[in-house]
């Protein structure tokens, strides 16, 4: 069946775009001599079979001024440990400023409230040097962490590239974040300088976030140099802690105007992961990585250029704020907007474009969605003639977005999907100027990109065949670390741990014979009935296609009796007959799908939690839906709507048959009597890890064994669990959930006297130290293995056990029953006196338990001074 385009580029956009040029200018050097240069799937097949040649061109073409030539442009292919432009010098804030005429507008900012101001390209060169010279006074210097906690604001931007020129390492969170959850990511850097602001704007309302910033300030582990900035129409006030305001910082030092020299992979920022469920992870990325990407993606990809007015909507806490500031790069106004884009309307964003003269607008499908549902008629009521490429990204865009462009916006605009992440803060699948676009698909892979679609064996898949996106050489904007991952095992586990030496992303794609790709969604939500494996992106488009409808979440569930449960939950419009809705819903999806695409329930819901940067919450929803204890995977601090995440909670409560919502994903059963072990019933992943990392070791082990050792496939593995790191914590939380579970009822069936209880716990911990030692053993070996996070989880919930234990003793102490005068190292001598009993013992040995318990009971008591 012949499918046709929905856009196709002129002839002269084709000849007259960049990355036609710069294939011509490939043939004129004598790099690589094109069959046809204005063929972009022959370029791509060169760039992705030698990408050694084809970073080298990039940086050729664009003139990247380096201090230093590399001595090897790639060392090695191996993934990870690839090294880019070895020997090679530069600074990433020197090629963001090297462009753009002084008196040309390079950074715009809008509010949802109207407010706008700017800075020319000479005063943002200006701004940078004196913001940087002040910071160098201060002693800020290479590697160290310059952290933000800001709006979207152009101060962002001049603090960003004044830490960049001196060759410090930038992140920042947006100041929606609660500073505990602001902490959490920017905690982990021990920054040199918090850059804070007062407070932001958000539907017209101004956010008070001082007393914000000053807990921030009091939560960082070092005593961070605090730069203060006025923001979202918010003054300081003399409460207000800080060091210096920005107004001091840009006048009282001598300007830094030579940036200074780093090699190729010196770390320029630290992007953090969403952190829904576990401790946010840090992404490094370094000067010379990110700067070929972004030459790359919005010069070739996007067609940006100098005269351009680039306009993405974006916040600081997603990776587009990085890549939409990295248009600088290129010459091109960039626009920052503060606040909604739906106040206060839905069309404010495209207002914004006509009245600034966009040439290039990124937005995400949501909001295309949103336009649509709410009948805005950008085409109709705004001059849109200047704009050249709509630019969407964020989550699979539906056909229908395409078809509502084409009638509402403009029939000859180009709509370019396009996806990457914060993995590489750029892209793997875009659009291409002298590429046409197919309704719900991407244009190709991007330049640079060795994609391919592999089966859960490691094949590559022919054209038409869905599967797992891999990348199968290095690239350059990959991370070159993990923060606090010396060794680097947590950044091998996220993409290197499936398919060894090749990267997996965790999307299912198909690449069609056209050459295009299809993303159905994550792998890790993928939805999976009855053998038959469905993306929730095809749901998604079919629901929200109806106005009444705003928002979706479905997920499938593996139940515990082995059946198979696809919800579905809708926020809704209207207050309309709710059944009304759930039979259009399944009339809608039955239609524009399959029958199979149907849910066994619509649950409409008041409103669906998001990550900060926007993304649906599957597998933390699904995990909860199982029974999971939700303080395991999901962080209330990064989720958008807490009361969302809530309702859901006591939704699967009420479901699950009232069970307290922090059971975990094991049931713990009741335990009335304590005393007995029956085997031990756990969830076949867990029980798979159980035994293979008492056997190997946590990191002795991989993804793979522990998929052969379940009976499931590795992707298979991936939706139960995001990670190999996620299996070892809610396998050691059941183990010390079980724990502390038979001790309360140990101590609970006891008399109320101090003695009593006391030789209660102690049997207790000592039977559970003899039956499940496997279990104990691996949790008290592997501990070290968590991440500082997770850690802090396990041994919170572990502190539970020793916090009786404790409480027990002291009580006893108090009575005149115990006699120590250090009733808290007593308690903890016992706690690793039981614990080292599962160590040795085994019950086929020759000394039976009573004997033992007599004995450990013995010791325990004489430990307290029992009198």
């Amino acid at each position: 069946m012949t499918v046709e385009a929905g856009w196709v580029p002129t002839a002269a956009q084709i000849d007259g775009s960049r990355v036609v040029d710069f294939a011509r200018w490939l043939g004129t050097q004598g790099i690589v001599t094109l069959d046809d240069p204005r063929d972009y799937r022959e370029l791509h097949a060169w760039s992705a079979a030698e990408p050694a040649q084809f970073w080298e061109a990039v940086a050729h073409y664009f003139g990247v001024d380096f201090g230093a030539g590399a001595t090897e442009v790639l060392s090695g292919r191996e993934m990870p440990g690839a090294r880019w432009f070895h020997g090679a010098s530069m600074n990433f804030a020197r090629e963001m400023l090297k462009h753009g005429a002084a008196e040309r507008d390079a950074i715009v900012l809008v509010r949802d409230d109207g407010h706008r101001e700017s800075i020319t390209f000479g005063q943002l060169r200006e701004q940078v040097a004196c913001v940087a010279g002040a910071l160098a006074d201060r002693g800020v210097g290479q590697g160290d962490r310059v952290v933000a906690y800001l709006p979207n604001c152009i101060e962002g931007v001049v603090a960003f590239l004044a830490a960049a020129t001196l060759g410090a390492v930038w992140s920042q969170a947006g100041m929606d974040y609660a500073p505990a959850a602001a902490m959490d990511r920017l905690g982990q850097l021990d920054p040199t300088v918090l850059i804070a602001g007062t407070g932001y704007l958000y539907k017209g309302v101004r956010h008070d976030r001082r007393e914000a910033m000053a807990e921030l300030r009091s939560l960082l582990p070092v005593d961070a140099l605090v730069v203060s900035i006025e923001t979202g129409g918010v003054a300081r006030s003399e409460a207000t802690p800080y060091d210096l305001t920005w107004e001091q910082v840009q006048h009282f030092s001598r300007p830094v105007t030579a940036p200074v020299e780093v090699p190729f992979d010196h770390p320029l920022w630290v992007l953090f992961t969403s952190g829904t469920t576990g401790r946010p992870k840090g992404i490094v990325h370094g000067h010379g990585g990110a700067l070929l990407e972004q030459l790359v993606s919005p010069g070739f990809h996007m067609d940006l250029g100098e005269g351009d007015v680039f306009f993405w909507f974006t916040t600081p806490n997603w990776m587009m704020w990085n890549a939409e500031v990295c248009g600088l790069l290129h010459g091109a106004t960039i626009v920052l907007f503060d606040g909604s884009p739906t106040y206060p309307d839905t069309g404010q964003l495209w207002r914004v474009v006509e009245e600034l003269g966009v040439t290039v607008f990124g937005t995400s499908p949501g909001y295309l969605q949103a336009c649509a549902r709410d009948g805005v008629e950008p085409g109709r009521d705004h001059d849109l003639s200047g704009l050249e490429l709509i630019g969407v990204t964020g989550s699979v865009l539906p056909a229908s977005s395409n078809q509502w462009v084409r009638e509402h916006v403009r029939a000859d605009l180009q709509l370019g999907s396009m996806s990457g992440g914060t993995d590489i803060v750029g892209i793997f699948v875009a659009s291409a100027p002298n590429l046409p676009v197919y309704d719900g698909e991407i244009s190709g892979p991007a330049l640079g990109v060795a994609l391919e679609a592999w089966d859960e064996e490691g094949n590559r898949l022919p054209p038409g065949g869905t599967g797992e996106m891999v990348i199968t050489r290095p690239m350059p904007s990959m991370p070159i670390a993990f923060w606090d991952d010396p060794e680097g095992e947590r950044y091998r586990d996220a993409y290197f741990d499936v398919f060894p030496g090749v990267w997996r992303h965790g999307d299912s794609i198909t690449i069609t014979e056209r050459g295009t790709v299809i993303i159905h969604g994550r792998t890790d939500s993928t939805l999976n009935r009855n053998g038959v494996r469905l993306g929730s992106a095809e749901i998604y488009e079919a629901v929200e296609s109806l106005p009444e409808v705003s928002d979706s979440l479905v997920v499938g569930v593996e139940l515990a009796e082995g059946g198979y449960w696809m919800p579905l939950f809708v926020v809704a419009d209207t207050d309309g007959d709710e059944e009304l809705l759930r039979a259009r819903i399944v009339e809608t999806i039955a239609g524009r799908t399959s029958p199979r695409h149907v849910p066994d329930e619509v649950i409409v819901v008041p409103s669906l939690p998001h990550t900060r940067t926007g993304k649906r919450l599957e597998v933390p929803v699904k995990r909860i839906l199982q029974g999971a204890a939700p303080q395991r995977v999901a962080s209330m601090g990064a989720v958008d709507d807490v009361d969302a995440l809530k309702w859901l909670i006591d939704f699967a409560h009420e479901r699950n048959g009232g069970a307290d919502a922090s059971a975990t994903v094991a049931s713990s059963g009741t335990y009335q009597d304590w005393r007995i072990y029956h085997e031990q019933e756990l969830p076949r992943v867990l029980s798979a890890a159980l035994d293979v990392f008492a056997e190997k070791g946590y990191h002795g082990t991989t993804t793979r064994q522990l998929a052969d050792r379940s009976g499931l496939s590795v992707p298979g593995i991936y939706h139960h669990y995001k990670s190999k790191q996620d299996i070892l914590l809610d396998l050691m939380m059941v183990v010390v959930d079980e724990l502390i579970e038979r001790s309360r009822v140990a101590v609970a069936e006891a008399d109320d006297e101090p003695r009593a209880q006391f030789d209660a716990l102690v049997s207790s911990m000592l039977l559970f130290h003899v039956y499940r030692r496997k279990g104990a053993i691996v949790s008290t070996s592997e501990l070290r293995s968590l991440d500082p996070g997770n850690r802090r989880k396990y041994v919170e919930r572990r502190d539970e056990l020793q916090a009786m234990l404790d409480d027990v003793i002291e009580r006893g102490v108090a009575t005149g029953v115990f006699d120590t005068p250090y009733p808290r190292d007593a308690g903890r001598a016992i706690a690793s006196l039981c614990a080292g009993v599962a160590t040795w013992y085994r019950p086929e040995a020759p000394l039976s338990f009573d004997p033992l318990l007599d004995r450990y009971l013995s010791i325990a008591e004489a430990i307290v001074g029992v009198r």
